[in-house]
């Protein structure tokens, strides 16, 4: 018996897994996906649930290339490629980029500027900035309500996979808070 291409027994060792899931990568996994774009591109498209011919159609990347980078992925420990070429994610939920690890320096230097150079002009786009005198209680009040936010988003995410993959667009959104 099959769902979505899984067996039972896949899906009786997904539950399994599901408590081990990575939450982090470590420096040295983040420092190997920054260091071939290829990699970091095919990762990105994993996590948001993409298979390996959703990645080769949608980008200049042979089978063969990409084929090459899910196998690093799976040594990576990020997912499992399991067989017929279908990818398992070992990540969970609450999954976060390390707070300076390379990826997130990655993403500072080559892609902020991009993502912010937007007009933000269109029905779907937000750019807002404001400014607040915050207590420490309020402080820790609204970081509070910015990991609801990343949540629900994450939600909304796990929601929209039921769609087509032509029906979802990827979607940036930067939460950012500071003194």
């Amino acid at each position: 018996s099959h769902f979505l291409g899984f067996t039972l027994a896949e899906i009786a060792q997904e539950a399994a897994l599901s408590q081990s899931r990575l939450r982090t990568l470590s420096e040295a996994q983040e420092k190997e996906l920054v260091s071939d774009p290829k990699l970091l591109l095919v990762a990105a498209c994993v996590l948001n649930h993409w298979g390996l011919f959703d990645i080769v159609r949608a980008y200049r990347l042979s089978e063969t290339e990409c084929l090459k980078r899910l196998l690093k992925l799976d040594k990576l420990h990020l997912i499992n490629l399991l067989p017929g070429n279908r990818i398992r994610l070992n990540v969970s939920r609450d999954f976060e980029w390390l707070a300076n690890g390379p990826i997130r320096r990655y993403f500072r230097e080559e892609g902020l500027s991009d993502f912010l150079n937007g007009a933000f002009s269109q029905n779907d786009e937000t750019l807002t900035f404001t400014h607040a005198m915050l207590t420490e209680s309020a402080t820790i009040k609204m970081q509070a309500e910015l990991a609801k936010l990343r949540q629900r988003f994450s939600e909304l995410h796990d929601e929209s996979l039921t769609a087509p993959l032509i029906k979802r667009r990827g979607t940036g959104v930067l939460l950012a808070m500071r003194e």
